[in-house]
């Protein structure tokens, strides 16, 4: 009998109205896979995701990891979500956000590996900056690091490189690879196909709300968006 997949995503449809939202995608992939969804905007990506990480309700269909519903409470701990933009936090220092984070979802711990990350992507000179006064660059390697507390086994990153410098990109790049290596599924959107291309094991293309093609090949990714937006 075949083993179940790491991360199974089933026939999931949401729709705000007939022309927007996302319509039965359907994928599963193994442990250590490192997923792109690619499209223009209002294609899906942002939808899909946020079902994925358990955010958002489908109005039909389930998605799971380590058979785990990823809507349920108990796959909290195992999940990583960096949300394309990040408010809830505006108020709170990038130390205090991060610890709240080790706190909620794991009970206090990983408080060394966050100093870590923080290290790692720059941030130090930040830490007890409130996180709305970060830039917008800034802002979104605290909620990378955020997404990786933990060593979750599935791991969200909605356009992670938007306003991010080449050295938050290289350390996502090194972060993104010791998650692989450790078993765990990344799903990322993003708008740079090089990026997506150079790091992913496939890439699933959404048009109006449903997938259009997938590509394993990053040399065929710019010939496949001219063919279908």
């Amino acid at each position: 009998m075949e083993e179940p997949k790491m991360l199974s995503v089933n026939h999931i449809t949401k729709l705000y109205d007939s022309q927007s939202g996302v319509a039965d995608i359907h994928f599963a992939c193994d442990a250590g896979k490192i997923i792109s969804v690619i499209g223009p905007n209002g294609s899906g990506k942002t939808t899909l995701l946020k079902i994925i990480a358990g955010i958002l309700k489908a109005d039909t269909g389930s998605v799971s990891i380590d058979e785990y519903d990823t809507s349920e409470y108990m796959a909290r701990r195992i999940i990583g979500y960096m949300p394309d933009s990040l408010s809830l936090a505006h108020g709170l220092t990038v130390k205090n956000f991060l610890y709240m984070i080790s706190d909620y979802k794991y009970d206090g711990m990983f408080k060394d590996a966050i100093d870590q990350a923080v290290s790692e992507f720059g941030l130090s000179p930040y830490l007890n900056k409130a996180f709305g006064r970060l830039s917008m660059g800034n802002q979104k390697k605290v909620s990378m690091a955020a997404a990786f507390i933990g060593n979750p086994r599935l791991i969200i990153l909605d356009e992670p490189t938007n306003g991010v410098d080449t050295s938050g990109i290289l350390t996502l790049k090194q972060y993104i690879r010791t998650a692989q290596d450790n078993g765990s599924v990344i799903i990322l959107s993003s708008h740079i196909l090089d990026f997506a291309g150079g790091i992913s094991d496939f890439c699933i293309f959404l048009k109006n709300g449903k997938i259009a093609a997938v590509e394993q090949k990053p040399r065929q990714l710019e010939e496949t968006w001219k063919r279908l937006y």
